[in-house]
């Protein structure tokens, strides 16, 4: 088991102080699972002569900015809302990168390195300038989650039935823990702590809290934390309020169908889609109901919400706007084409990618098209947005970059 130490080290610096880590097994097999950039060590010696120097001269020279997009939906509320990142003006493609397998999870950057998963079983770490691996990480099985890049460490499930922490600098696994079944939510790491879903049915708490809340059914949605509380649904058809600390139920709600995607939380209200069409605003005090709506058909698409204003993709190929106070209808732009990808705001433009692999680029206020690009074919993946590039994986098994 892991010492005291190794778990502190782990999610050490998360808010500026030490915290506890996963807790979980390691040792020889999890510490020999990262593999470098085409196996000749040159990832991980990049990574270790200088890289965080070569990034900051790339920025400099207009290459590679500082900007982040360090978990699934930018942050632990899964707003989806990039406040300092301009958006990508041609939708011209910069480089993409082939892995053996499709691309459904959606790509984090930190630092200058994209990370994300493949149905490969892969994990890879590519240098967001031009594409090139810097490392990757053998998981065994279906990579669905989506990374969360906290510190020196990314946190990644697998269909294996594991989380693991992976060292952002070489890609050698510095703790995995055990789950009782695949794990394709994407986790959310806050003060020493990571809430992640799983399909046997549980939310767990590893690290600085530590505890597993049973559902009834299979939880795929990254969880929200805020306030110390955890909002989650799963595919029980409810939906639930946790207290991150003791991991005890503090309200769950019933939905219309089973809810896949995940809650964005803001300004005390909580809201997100089930798979009946049903949409909600929920009070995150207490669970009671704001507003509801339906919008048009299966909602796997997580919203995006800005100060006034909720997002959120349909599968009837439309994006909606709602008021996020009375869930009244701004607008809806037609996509022509399923959309099971969240949306992403930045620079008051709504990024969104539909399952024919579609980009748009929505002005936020009104609604109307601002551009429109192609790419691969089958996308479920989110765009990232960071430092006026667009990332997004796709079911050709490439990751794209478009700026």
């Amino acid at each position: 088991m892991t010492t005291e130490r190794t778990r502190r080290r782990l999610l050490a610096g998360l808010s500026g102080v030490a915290a506890v880590g996963l807790s979980g097994c390691t040792g020889d097999e999890a510490g020999s699972g990262g593999s470098d950039a085409g196996g000749d060590g040159n990832g991980s010696a990049d990574a270790e002569n200088g890289s965080n120097e070569t990034r900051e001269e790339e920025a400099e020279e207009g290459n590679v900015g500082t900007g982040a997009w360090p978990t699934f939906r930018y942050d632990a509320a899964n707003t989806g809302v990039q406040p300092d990142a301009g958006g990508p003006s041609d939708l011209e493609t910069e480089w993409t990168f082939e892995t053996d397998g499709s691309v459904y999870a959606s790509p984090s950057i930190v630092d200058g390195v994209v990370y994300v998963g493949s149905y490969d079983g892969t994990m890879y770490a590519l240098d967001a300038a031009d594409g090139t691996e810097r490392w990757t990480f053998d998981v065994g099985e279906n990579v669905l989650s989506s990374a969360s890049i906290d510190g020196d460490y990314c946190y990644v499930g697998g269909f294996d039935g594991a989380v693991y922490a992976l060292e952002t600098a070489t890609g050698e696994a510095a703790d995995r823990v055990e789950t009782d079944g695949p794990v394709g939510s994407s986790p959310t790491v806050v003060e020493g702590t990571l809430y992640v879903g799983c399909d046997d049915g549980n939310v767990y708490a590893r690290g600085e809290n530590e505890w597993s809340f049973e559902t009834g059914a299979e939880v795929v949605a990254t969880p929200a934390v805020v306030d110390e509380r955890v909002y989650v649904g799963g595919f029980d058809g409810r939906f639930y309020a946790i207290d991150a600390g003791t991991g005890q139920e503090v309200w769950s709600v019933d939905g219309t169908g089973e809810f896949e995607a995940a809650p964005a939380v803001r300004d005390g209200v909580v809201y997100v889609g089930d798979r009946n069409g049903s949409f909600y605003a929920l009070d995150a005090a207490d669970g009671t109901e704001r507003w509801q709506l339906t919008a048009g058909d299966w909602t796997g698409s997580a919203a995006a919400v800005d100060d006034d204003t909720v997002y959120v993709g349909n599968r009837n190929g439309s994006v909606y706007a709602f008021d996020a106070a009375e869930g009244s209808e701004r607008w809806r732009f037609q996509t022509g084409g399923e959309v099971w990808s969240s949306p992403t705001i930045a620079d008051g433009i709504v990024h969104v990618v539909n399952r024919a692999g579609n980009v748009y680029t929505l002005d936020a206020a009104e609604g109307t098209n601002q551009g429109t690009g192609e790419m691969g074919e089958v996308i479920y993946s989110s765009p990232a947005v960071v430092d006026e590039r667009l990332y997004v994986g796709s079911t050709d098994g490439s990751v794209y970059a478009l700026s």
